[in-house]
Protein backbone atom coordinates (compact mmCIF):
# COMPACT_ATOMS: atom_id res chain seq x y z
CA UNK A 1 0.00 0.00 0.00
CA UNK A 2 3.06 2.28 0.04
CA UNK A 3 3.29 2.42 -3.76
CA UNK A 4 0.60 5.13 -4.24
CA UNK A 5 2.31 7.21 -1.55
CA UNK A 6 5.59 6.76 -3.43
CA UNK A 7 3.87 7.73 -6.69
CA UNK A 8 2.51 10.92 -5.08
CA UNK A 9 5.93 11.81 -3.68
CA UNK A 10 7.81 11.06 -6.90
CA UNK A 11 5.13 12.82 -8.91
CA UNK A 12 5.54 15.95 -6.81
CA UNK A 13 9.33 15.77 -7.14
CA UNK A 14 8.99 15.26 -10.89
CA UNK A 15 6.66 18.28 -11.11
CA UNK A 16 9.04 20.53 -9.16
CA UNK A 17 12.06 19.44 -11.22
CA UNK A 18 10.09 19.25 -14.48
CA UNK A 19 12.03 16.03 -15.14
CA UNK A 20 10.54 12.57 -14.51
CA UNK A 21 13.79 10.69 -15.13
CA UNK A 22 15.68 12.88 -12.65
CA UNK A 23 12.94 12.27 -10.06
CA UNK A 24 13.16 8.49 -10.55
CA UNK A 25 16.97 8.60 -10.28
CA UNK A 26 16.80 10.64 -7.07
CA UNK A 27 14.19 8.27 -5.61
CA UNK A 28 16.32 5.18 -6.29
CA UNK A 29 19.45 6.95 -5.04
CA UNK A 30 17.66 7.96 -1.85
CA UNK A 31 16.65 4.35 -1.23
CA UNK A 32 20.25 3.26 -1.82
CA UNK A 33 21.55 5.79 0.72
CA UNK A 34 19.05 4.63 3.35
CA UNK A 35 19.94 0.96 2.86
CA UNK A 36 23.67 1.70 2.83
CA UNK A 37 23.35 3.51 6.17
CA UNK A 38 21.42 0.52 7.52
CA UNK A 39 24.14 -1.85 6.30
CA UNK A 40 26.78 0.34 7.97
CA UNK A 41 25.19 -0.25 11.39
CA UNK A 42 23.88 -3.80 10.82
CA UNK A 43 26.40 -6.66 11.03
CA UNK A 44 23.66 -9.07 9.96
CA UNK A 45 23.02 -7.20 6.74
CA UNK A 46 26.73 -6.95 5.98
CA UNK A 47 27.01 -10.70 6.50
CA UNK A 48 24.09 -11.25 4.13
CA UNK A 49 25.82 -9.14 1.49
CA UNK A 50 28.96 -11.23 1.87
CA UNK A 51 26.85 -14.38 1.50
CA UNK A 52 25.32 -12.90 -1.63
CA UNK A 53 28.76 -12.22 -3.11
CA UNK A 54 29.84 -15.77 -2.29
CA UNK A 55 26.70 -17.27 -3.86
CA UNK A 56 27.42 -15.31 -7.02
CA UNK A 57 31.06 -16.40 -7.14
CA UNK A 58 30.43 -20.11 -6.69
CA UNK A 59 27.51 -20.22 -9.12
CA UNK A 60 24.68 -20.85 -6.65
CA UNK A 61 23.13 -17.60 -7.82
CA UNK A 62 23.35 -16.84 -11.56
CA UNK A 63 25.11 -13.53 -12.04
CA UNK A 64 22.42 -12.24 -14.37
CA UNK A 65 20.07 -12.25 -11.35
CA UNK A 66 22.20 -9.48 -9.87
CA UNK A 67 20.90 -7.13 -12.57
CA UNK A 68 17.27 -7.35 -11.43
CA UNK A 69 17.46 -3.68 -10.43
CA UNK A 70 17.64 -2.75 -14.13
CA UNK A 71 14.13 -4.16 -14.53
CA UNK A 72 12.83 -2.03 -11.67
CA UNK A 73 14.65 0.97 -13.09
CA UNK A 74 13.10 0.28 -16.49
CA UNK A 75 9.62 0.32 -14.96
CA UNK A 76 10.37 3.65 -13.24
CA UNK A 77 11.75 5.02 -16.52
CA UNK A 78 8.69 3.95 -18.52
CA UNK A 79 6.38 5.25 -15.79
CA UNK A 80 8.05 8.67 -15.88
CA UNK A 81 7.79 8.95 -19.66
CA UNK A 82 4.97 6.81 -21.09
CA UNK A 83 2.41 7.91 -18.50
CA UNK A 84 2.81 11.50 -19.73
CA UNK A 85 1.56 10.36 -23.15
CA UNK A 86 -1.01 7.71 -22.25
CA UNK A 87 -2.45 9.33 -19.17
CA UNK A 88 -2.55 7.65 -15.76
CA UNK A 89 -5.62 5.52 -16.52
CA UNK A 90 -4.25 3.81 -19.65
CA UNK A 91 -0.80 3.42 -18.12
CA UNK A 92 -2.24 1.82 -14.97
CA UNK A 93 -4.40 -0.67 -16.86
CA UNK A 94 -1.55 -1.51 -19.25
CA UNK A 95 0.96 -2.01 -16.43
CA UNK A 96 -1.50 -4.19 -14.48
CA UNK A 97 -2.10 -6.29 -17.58
CA UNK A 98 1.65 -6.76 -17.96
CA UNK A 99 2.09 -7.62 -14.27
CA UNK A 100 -0.74 -10.15 -14.39
CA UNK A 101 0.53 -11.85 -17.53
CA UNK A 102 4.07 -11.77 -16.15
CA UNK A 103 2.92 -13.40 -12.92
CA UNK A 104 1.26 -16.22 -14.81
CA UNK A 105 4.34 -16.84 -16.97
CA UNK A 106 6.92 -16.53 -14.18
CA UNK A 107 5.00 -18.84 -11.84
CA UNK A 108 4.29 -21.46 -14.49
CA UNK A 109 7.92 -21.53 -15.66
CA UNK A 110 9.47 -21.30 -12.21
CA UNK A 111 11.63 -18.35 -13.27
CA UNK A 112 14.04 -17.33 -10.54
CA UNK A 113 14.21 -20.82 -9.09
CA UNK A 114 10.86 -20.63 -7.33
CA UNK A 115 8.37 -23.51 -7.28
CA UNK A 116 6.32 -23.95 -10.44
CA UNK A 117 2.68 -22.98 -10.01
CA UNK A 118 0.60 -23.95 -12.98
CA UNK A 119 -2.23 -21.53 -13.87
CA UNK A 120 -5.27 -23.49 -12.73
CA UNK A 121 -8.86 -22.34 -13.04
CA UNK A 122 -8.75 -20.27 -9.82
CA UNK A 123 -5.63 -18.37 -10.84
CA UNK A 124 -6.86 -17.72 -14.38
CA UNK A 125 -10.24 -16.54 -13.08
CA UNK A 126 -8.59 -14.28 -10.51
CA UNK A 127 -6.31 -12.83 -13.20
CA UNK A 128 -9.31 -12.12 -15.45
CA UNK A 129 -11.23 -10.47 -12.61
CA UNK A 130 -8.32 -8.21 -11.67
CA UNK A 131 -8.01 -7.02 -15.28
CA UNK A 132 -11.72 -6.20 -15.29
CA UNK A 133 -11.28 -4.43 -11.95
CA UNK A 134 -8.41 -2.35 -13.34
CA UNK A 135 -10.49 -1.23 -16.32
CA UNK A 136 -13.53 -0.44 -14.15
CA UNK A 137 -11.48 1.58 -11.64
CA UNK A 138 -9.83 3.58 -14.43
CA UNK A 139 -12.99 4.27 -16.48
CA UNK A 140 -13.62 7.72 -14.93
CA UNK A 141 -10.16 8.84 -16.13
CA UNK A 142 -10.23 7.42 -19.65
CA UNK A 143 -11.87 10.59 -20.92
CA UNK A 144 -8.61 12.44 -20.24
CA UNK A 145 -6.57 10.24 -22.61
CA UNK A 146 -5.54 11.13 -26.15
CA UNK A 147 -6.69 9.49 -29.38
CA UNK A 148 -6.02 5.70 -29.39
CA UNK A 149 -3.52 5.86 -32.26
CA UNK A 150 -1.21 8.14 -30.29
CA UNK A 151 -1.00 5.92 -27.21
CA UNK A 152 -0.56 2.43 -28.69
CA UNK A 153 3.24 2.32 -28.47
CA UNK A 154 3.48 3.89 -24.98
CA UNK A 155 0.74 1.51 -23.77
CA UNK A 156 2.69 -1.46 -25.15
CA UNK A 157 5.77 -0.15 -23.35
CA UNK A 158 3.74 -0.04 -20.12
CA UNK A 159 2.62 -3.65 -20.65
CA UNK A 160 6.24 -4.72 -21.20
CA UNK A 161 7.38 -2.79 -18.12
CA UNK A 162 4.67 -4.45 -16.01
CA UNK A 163 5.78 -7.87 -17.27
CA UNK A 164 9.41 -7.10 -16.39
CA UNK A 165 8.32 -6.03 -12.91
CA UNK A 166 7.02 -9.56 -12.32
CA UNK A 167 10.32 -11.03 -13.51
CA UNK A 168 12.19 -8.64 -11.21
CA UNK A 169 10.21 -9.83 -8.21
CA UNK A 170 11.11 -13.45 -8.98
CA UNK A 171 14.81 -12.61 -9.35
CA UNK A 172 14.77 -10.58 -6.13
CA UNK A 173 13.23 -13.58 -4.39
CA UNK A 174 16.11 -15.76 -5.60
CA UNK A 175 18.64 -13.17 -4.43
CA UNK A 176 16.97 -12.96 -1.01
CA UNK A 177 17.08 -16.76 -0.71
CA UNK A 178 20.77 -16.88 -1.65
CA UNK A 179 21.77 -14.15 0.80
CA UNK A 180 19.37 -15.13 3.57
CA UNK A 181 18.07 -11.56 3.79
CA UNK A 182 15.49 -9.63 1.75
CA UNK A 183 17.29 -6.43 2.77
CA UNK A 184 20.48 -7.56 1.01
CA UNK A 185 18.46 -8.25 -2.15
CA UNK A 186 16.80 -4.85 -1.80
CA UNK A 187 20.15 -3.07 -1.41
CA UNK A 188 21.48 -4.72 -4.56
CA UNK A 189 18.27 -3.84 -6.41
CA UNK A 190 18.60 -0.18 -5.48
CA UNK A 191 22.30 -0.08 -6.31
CA UNK A 192 21.80 -1.42 -9.82
CA UNK A 193 18.59 0.55 -10.39
CA UNK A 194 20.18 3.81 -9.23
CA UNK A 195 23.20 3.35 -11.52
CA UNK A 196 20.88 2.57 -14.44
CA UNK A 197 18.62 5.59 -13.86
CA UNK A 198 21.47 8.03 -13.21
CA UNK A 199 23.04 6.87 -16.48
CA UNK A 200 19.70 7.35 -18.28
CA UNK A 201 19.35 10.83 -16.78
CA UNK A 202 22.92 11.65 -17.82
CA UNK A 203 22.20 10.63 -21.43
CA UNK A 204 19.00 12.69 -21.43
CA UNK A 205 20.88 15.69 -20.07
CA UNK A 206 23.56 15.40 -22.74
CA UNK A 207 20.94 15.21 -25.49
CA UNK A 208 18.29 17.64 -24.25
CA UNK A 209 19.91 19.59 -21.46
CA UNK A 210 18.32 20.15 -18.04
CA UNK A 211 15.13 21.94 -17.10
CA UNK A 212 17.21 24.21 -14.86
CA UNK A 213 15.01 23.90 -11.77
CA UNK A 214 16.78 23.82 -8.39
CA UNK A 215 16.36 20.89 -6.04
CA UNK A 216 13.32 21.34 -3.74
CA UNK A 217 14.03 22.30 -0.15
CA UNK A 218 11.04 20.34 1.23
CA UNK A 219 12.50 17.12 2.62
CA UNK A 220 9.24 15.14 2.38
CA UNK A 221 9.36 15.00 -1.43
CA UNK A 222 12.49 12.84 -1.16
CA UNK A 223 10.79 10.08 0.85
CA UNK A 224 9.79 8.09 -2.25
CA UNK A 225 12.94 6.01 -1.90
CA UNK A 226 11.87 4.91 1.60
CA UNK A 227 8.53 3.72 0.21
CA UNK A 228 10.41 1.80 -2.48
CA UNK A 229 12.58 0.10 0.14
CA UNK A 230 9.47 -1.12 1.98
CA UNK A 231 7.79 -2.36 -1.21
CA UNK A 232 10.79 -4.13 -2.75
CA UNK A 233 11.94 -5.58 0.56
CA UNK A 234 8.52 -7.05 1.36
CA UNK A 235 8.18 -8.35 -2.20
CA UNK A 236 11.55 -10.12 -1.99
CA UNK A 237 10.43 -11.71 1.28
CA UNK A 238 6.98 -12.84 0.07
CA UNK A 239 7.50 -13.87 -3.56
CA UNK A 240 8.90 -17.34 -2.81
CA UNK A 241 6.02 -17.98 -0.42
CA UNK A 242 2.99 -16.97 -2.48
CA UNK A 243 4.28 -16.68 -6.07
CA UNK A 244 4.60 -13.73 -8.42
CA UNK A 245 0.98 -13.76 -9.65
CA UNK A 246 -0.63 -13.67 -6.21
CA UNK A 247 1.96 -11.16 -5.00
CA UNK A 248 1.22 -8.88 -7.97
CA UNK A 249 -2.54 -9.19 -7.48
CA UNK A 250 -2.37 -8.50 -3.75
CA UNK A 251 -0.09 -5.55 -4.46
CA UNK A 252 -2.54 -4.17 -7.03
CA UNK A 253 -5.43 -4.52 -4.57
CA UNK A 254 -3.47 -2.70 -1.88
CA UNK A 255 -2.42 0.03 -4.30
CA UNK A 256 -5.99 0.74 -5.41
CA UNK A 257 -7.28 0.73 -1.84
CA UNK A 258 -4.58 3.09 -0.58
CA UNK A 259 -5.01 5.31 -3.66
CA UNK A 260 -8.67 5.73 -2.74
CA UNK A 261 -7.73 6.50 0.86
CA UNK A 262 -5.20 9.10 -0.34
CA UNK A 263 -7.76 10.69 -2.66
CA UNK A 264 -10.16 11.06 0.26
CA UNK A 265 -7.55 12.36 2.71
CA UNK A 266 -5.32 14.36 0.34
CA UNK A 267 -7.26 14.91 -2.93
CA UNK A 268 -5.15 15.34 -6.06
CA UNK A 269 -6.47 17.76 -8.67
CA UNK A 270 -9.58 18.45 -6.62
CA UNK A 271 -11.17 15.10 -7.50
CA UNK A 272 -12.69 12.56 -5.15
CA UNK A 273 -12.82 8.84 -5.97
CA UNK A 274 -15.79 7.84 -8.12
CA UNK A 275 -18.16 4.95 -7.45
CA UNK A 276 -16.55 3.00 -10.33
CA UNK A 277 -13.09 3.44 -8.81
CA UNK A 278 -14.31 2.10 -5.46
CA UNK A 279 -16.09 -0.79 -7.22
CA UNK A 280 -12.92 -1.66 -9.14
CA UNK A 281 -10.87 -1.68 -5.95
CA UNK A 282 -13.41 -3.98 -4.29
CA UNK A 283 -13.20 -6.37 -7.24
CA UNK A 284 -9.43 -6.64 -6.84
CA UNK A 285 -9.84 -8.08 -3.34
CA UNK A 286 -12.32 -10.59 -4.73
CA UNK A 287 -9.79 -11.50 -7.42
CA UNK A 288 -7.06 -12.12 -4.81
CA UNK A 289 -9.45 -14.35 -2.83
CA UNK A 290 -10.35 -16.36 -5.95
CA UNK A 291 -6.72 -16.79 -7.06
CA UNK A 292 -5.56 -17.84 -3.58
CA UNK A 293 -8.13 -20.64 -3.21
CA UNK A 294 -6.77 -24.17 -3.34
CA UNK A 295 -8.56 -26.89 -5.26
CA UNK A 296 -10.60 -29.20 -3.06
CA UNK A 297 -8.70 -32.13 -1.72
CA UNK A 298 -5.31 -30.36 -1.74
CA UNK A 299 -3.28 -29.20 1.22
CA UNK A 300 -0.45 -26.73 1.61
CA UNK A 301 2.99 -28.24 1.27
Amino acid sequence: MVVPVQARLNGELSHRLDDGIAAAAISFSGGLVLLSLLALFSPGMRGALRSLAGASRDGRLPRRYLLAGVLGGTFALVQSTAALVTGIAVFTVSAIAGQTFGGLVVDSRGIGGGPRRRPGAARLTGAAVILVAAVVSALPRFADTLAPATIILPALAAIAAGFLLGVQQALNGATAAASGSPLAATWLNFLVGAVFLVAAWGVKTLVQGTAGHPLPTSLWVYLGGLCGVVFIGSSAFLVRRIGVLLLSMASIAGQLASSIALDFLVPSGGRSPSVLTILGASLTFGAVWIASRRPRGTTAK
